[in-house]
Parts: structure tokens; C-alpha cells; sequence
């Protein structure tokens, strides 16, 4: 499994980067990834609602994939 988590407004890793990596795991038929786009987040996160939501989605990876 796969998540791809990324701040829009990045600029360390562009936004457009991560869209053409989604999209080549759709050409390719992959289907074991998620991934979550945060809008106000740069490349390191500072608001708390998406520390929350990343951290809650690693977990649930984690729990889902290593058990």
C-alpha cells in the first residue's frame, strides 16, 4: 500500500509533481494507494486539523498493512 500525503502549496515538491505521480499509477492499473491533498499546507504542515488527518491516515496504514 501506498499513501502519498502533500501541502498544495509546496514548494520544496511541487503540487504538479505529485498529480503526475497519481496519474502514472493510474495508467499503470495500480490500486493499493491513497493519497491526501491538504490545500493550505506547504512542505512542512503547521495547522493542527492537518497534523490530525495525516497522522490518523498513517495510522490506519499501519494497522492495516503491518498487523
Amino acid at each position: 500500500d501506498l499513501l502519498i500525503t502533500h501541502g498544495m502549496v509546496d514548494t520544496n515538491v511541487h503540487f504538479q509533481d505529485v498529480v503526475r505521480l497519481a496519474q502514472r499509477l493510474i495508467e499503470l492499473g495500480k490500486t493499493n494507494w491513497e493519497m491526501a491533498v491538504y490545500p493550505a499546507e506547504d512542505h512542512a504542515f503547521v495547522r493542527p486539523d492537518s497534523w490530525a488527518d495525516q497522522y490518523r491516515r498513517i495510522f490506519e496504514l499501519f494497522e492495516r498493512t503491518l498487523r
